[in-house]
């Protein structure tokens, strides 16, 4: 199985998508297709049209599934041991920002 994220997709965009897939909400597409025919679609997403997206699908691993993202997602996936995290993506924080923090507890 394969789930599909596409954000700021065209009308266009969509409806191809939905030849292979259902579209159950905006953007949302989940679909059962072989791995070739999943790579070749990402990479149409990713070289041609250029949106971001995020893709989920099964895999024999720990999880049972991989996450690809392209884009500019809300979260970055991490690759923990061969396992994959979702983390909001950090700013570089330099040993002066720390410095800034307020040592007080909180009763």
């Amino acid at each position: 199985m394969v789930v599909i994220l596409m954000q700021k997709a065209k009308i266009s965009q969509r409806g191809e998508m939905s030849r292979l897939a259902i579209e159950i909400k905006a953007g949302v597409f989940v679909a059962t297709i072989n791995a070739r025919v999943r790579d070749e679609l990402w990479k149409r997403m990713t070289e041609e049209w250029r949106n971001p997206c995020i893709m989920i699908f099964s895999m024999n691993n720990e999880q049972g599934f991989e996450i690809r993202t392209f884009g500019d997602p809300e979260r970055e996936v991490l690759d923990f041991d061969g396992l994959f995290l979702l983390a909001r993506p950090s700013e570089n924080r330099t040993s002066d920002d720390l410095s800034e923090v307020d040592d007080t507890k909180i009763d």
